[in-house]
């Protein structure tokens, strides 16, 4: 009787924990979707999940040293974080910053306004590629992982440019090294040799940006155009540039005709050195851009530099024989 008595305690006790354990394990939050691909230029879904059964919401994006932040909000509205790993713990929202540019180029929100409904909400991806993130809903057991990416928005168009004329780095007396020869003469009259200083040289123009969509935002590349230096000063002189991130060549404003008579003595040896000044300068731009269907302008900004050469120097180094 007592041995039956046991058995059946231990049956309750049993039943009572399976029972507890149902609570936790048995209850399924299972979301709507694993996987939602949305339209980069405004698009929206609501995913259902089974049950409320889980209170923390993780993104994670694929992208190694991301410039995106992340705001996360309570269901106040109230600011709770900022960081690159955001969570949101119950109610409310988290919010795509992308704080390092003056636009953002990856603009959505992921709000939960209901405990088993999470609202995915996307103004744009103006990244030239889809834009892929995870969204884990968790509780103290499991987890459930739902993949998202974001196609590409449609490419900007060029609205207009402008440059820091009043604000720049310029300097005229930056020299380089550009090529070398050495002349052995072993006659016993002079050698002249003449030399082309400016053959095969010109001006050199880059555009860079921080942003890594600087040059990826436009359906085309325009040209625009660039300032020059006039009497030490920047100015805007008609000269024009394809808008890229690429290093451009632009023919010198004078003729590369010009030459220097070299005179290396008999019985002698020297290197022949030409070395090249440029005017450089460095300034900034701001692209102007605008979305052929929204009408939503988009800002980029960024670095004009500017190297071209204008005088030279011949130097000469006797060599031993």
């Amino acid at each position: 009787m007592k041995t039956f008595l046991h058995i059946a305690v231990y049956l309750l006790i049993f039943l009572g924990l399976s029972g507890c354990n149902g609570d936790v394990f048995i209850e399924d939050f299972q979301p709507s979707v694993s996987d939602v691909t949305l339209d980069g230029n405004g698009d929206s879904v609501t995913i259902h999940f089974k049950s409320s059964n889980w209170n923390l919401l993780h993104v994670y994006d694929y992208y190694d040293n991301s410039s995106l932040y992340y705001s996360v909000y309570d269901k106040d509205g109230n600011i709770v974080s900022q960081n690159q790993s955001p969570v949101l713990e119950g109610l409310g929202k988290i919010v795509c910053d992308d704080v390092i540019y003056e636009d953002k180029i990856v603009d959505f929100t992921i709000e939960r306004t209901h405990p088993q409904e999470v609202k995915l909400t996307v103004n744009e991806n103006a990244r030239s590629s889809l834009f892929r993130f995870s969204i884990i809903a968790s509780n103290e057991y499991e987890t459930k992982a739902i993949h998202v990416a974001i196609t590409p928005s449609d490419r900007y168009i060029f609205d207009h440019i402008t440059y820091s004329l009043d604000m720049y780095s310029y300097t005229d007396t930056h020299i380089e090294e550009r090529r070398s020869m050495v002349i052995d003469n072993r006659g016993n009259g002079n050698v002249t040799n003449y030399i082309f200083p400016f053959q095969n040289e010109y001006r050199q123009i880059q555009f860079t940006s921080n942003n890594p969509e600087a040059f990826n935002l436009l359906a085309s590349k325009p040209e625009v155009e660039i300032p020059g230096i006039v009497d030490g000063y920047l100015v805007m002189n008609g000269e024009r540039v394809q808008y890229a991130s690429d290093m451009q060549r632009l023919p010198l404003p004078f003729p590369d005709t010009e030459k220097k008579a070299v005179i290396t003595p008999a019985q002698t040896s020297q290197r022949i050195t030409v070395l090249l000044e440029y005017e450089w300068f460095e300034t900034y731009f701001t692209l102007y851009a605008v979305h052929p269907k929204t009408k939503k302008e988009k800002v980029i900004t960024g670095t004009l530099k500017s190297k071209m050469p204008k005088r030279y120097l011949i130097k000469c180094e006797k060599l031993n024989n």
